[in-house]
């Protein structure tokens, strides 16, 4: 069967992710020196003002124009989605500055066809909120070709048209709709050639002799006669996201809007990979001085946006900013898998996790709030005297702490003597008793027993009498 590609071109992909951060109003990105506006959305656009036009005249023509500028976060947009179309594809190939390649054909089993593979992208595209141009062609370069000029931008495709449809469609291009490469669109508009249809009409061994090898090399990678082979896209291990802001924020509320959207896209990173993090920091770029980086650790390997964002909240409510904030970055790479995350089903059919979702929530917050040092657990450790085998350790979401045998969560100071008559005995007995070396030695039997028919503890027998170590 023949290859089939998609071509996703995002139109003015730089202008546009910065508009992102701004209200409604008329902005142009500014390049070079002297700077030239190099892309103007669609309100700058009716007030005239057009790419290539020098700052001067841009804002005779509109007065309220804002200028922004190319920040080096260009390359980072088009490689974020470039993770995101990793989901429809598992051949992703970036193609700078604004556009993205996804293999199809191989798809389409999975996808139960073209139309409702192309319904996906465009379903989940539009979450994106930029604007974009779809293309579909059997080579990487027709497929980009289609996707710049909006040639095939609807999903009422059916099946994949037939060759000579899309030859129809491409002797329709332009010469410079073309991009060949080179200044052979102009030698061959100087020529009177004007349409693809006129060039491909030429004989090659005399497009050879005058325009050398450059362009045949491109017609034969165009039309599929020679392999376009492309570098793919090999999605990061770790979610790494960097949004310089507009403004100095000076207020931990004003980083929330900015971190909202990062952390929903660290949720697509998760989700896209079936994984859940169990850690991600935030560092906040000041103007002047360090670094602050902010650790946040979930009670449980966790995935959802909104539940990431409550905890950074809570994080904020204890975080005082000494200096203003001009960039905001989010990292992690640690996570577990979903299939690790949710662990054996509880005797409702629920996962572990799911049972315990409220707990762990609270914990979570409570980490996030307090301190990941400040709330912890008591765990078991191997140790003779009961006394000394617990110690505190690091939160852990499904730990049982380590206890193979019945112990109570809670040691009394001292042990207290009660009467045998009292207790009835549910459980043991279970002997422990120290080495003939150990200075103060130690032989008792351990029993799980109720006081009086009612409340629960643990016992011990050892030559002076009965005893009361711990509740349960």
């Amino acid at each position: 069967m023949d290859p089939l590609w998609l071509a996703i071109h995002f139109v003015d992909l730089a202008l546009h992710s910065r508009l992102q951060q701004q209200q409604p109003g008329f902005y142009a990105l500014v390049e070079g020196h002297p700077p030239t506006l190099t892309q103007v959305n669609g309100a700058a656009r009716q007030q005239g003002v057009k790419p290539s036009m020098n700052i001067a005249t841009a804002t005779a023509l509109c007065a309220e124009l804002t200028l922004l500028s190319l920040e080096n976060e260009a390359n980072q947009n088009l490689e974020r989605l470039a993770q995101w179309a990793y989901a429809f594809s598992g051949k992703v190939v970036v193609v700078e500055p604004d556009l993205l390649l996804l293999e199809g054909r191989s798809m389409l089993k999975l996808f139960g066809g073209l139309v409702p593979w192309l319904q996906a992208i465009e379903a989940s595209a539009s979450s994106l909120a930029l604007p974009y141009g779809l293309g579909v062609g059997r080579t990487p370069l027709m497929a980009t070709l289609f996707a710049r000029q909006g040639r095939q931008c609807a999903v009422s495709l059916g099946e994949f048209e037939s060759k000579q449809d899309e030859r129809q469609r491409l002797n329709q291009l332009s010469l410079h709709e073309l991009a060949l490469p080179g200044e052979a669109a102009q030698r061959l508009q100087n020529m009177g050639i004007t349409q693809f249809s006129q060039l491909s009409a030429l004989p090659r061994h005399e497009l050879g002799q005058r325009f050398g090898s450059e362009l045949l090399l491109y017609l034969q990678r165009l039309l599929g006669e020679v392999a376009d082979i492309r570098k793919e896209f090999q999605p990061p291990s770790e979610f790494c996201h960097k949004q310089v802001l507009l403004e100095e924020v000076a207020h931990t509320q004003g980083l929330l809007f900015p971190l909202k959207r990062m952390l929903g896209l660290l949720a697509t990173f998760l989700r896209y990979r079936q994984l859940a993090c169990e850690q991600f920091s935030i560092f906040l770029k000041h103007r002047q001085g360090e670094d602050t980086e902010l650790i946040i650790r979930p009670a449980f390997a966790q995935g959802r946006a909104d539940e990431l964002l409550k905890l950074v909240q809570l994080r904020f409510e204890r975080l005082t900013l000494f200096q203003p904030v001009i960039e905001v970055s989010v990292v992690s790479g640690h996570h577990n898998s979903l299939a690790v995350t949710s662990g054996a089903l509880s005797s409702d059919g629920q996962s572990w996790v799911d049972s315990q979702l409220p707990q762990l929530q609270l914990l979570g917050q409570f980490k996030a709030r307090l301190g990941n040092d400040r709330v912890g657990m008591v765990s078991c450790v191997d140790a003779i005297r009961p006394e000394k085998a617990w110690r505190w350790s690091e939160l852990e979401g499904n730990s049982d702490g380590g206890c193979t045998k019945p112990r109570p969560p809670w040691l009394l100071p001292e042990p207290v003597a009660v009467e045998r008559r009292r207790l009835s005995l549910r459980h043991g007995p279970e002997r422990l008793e120290s080495d003939w070396w150990h200075v103060e030695p130690l032989a008792r039997d351990y029993y799980l027993a109720q006081l009086d028919g009612h409340r629960w503890c643990w016992v011990y027998r050892d030559l002076q009498g009965w005893y009361i170590h711990g509740w349960f």
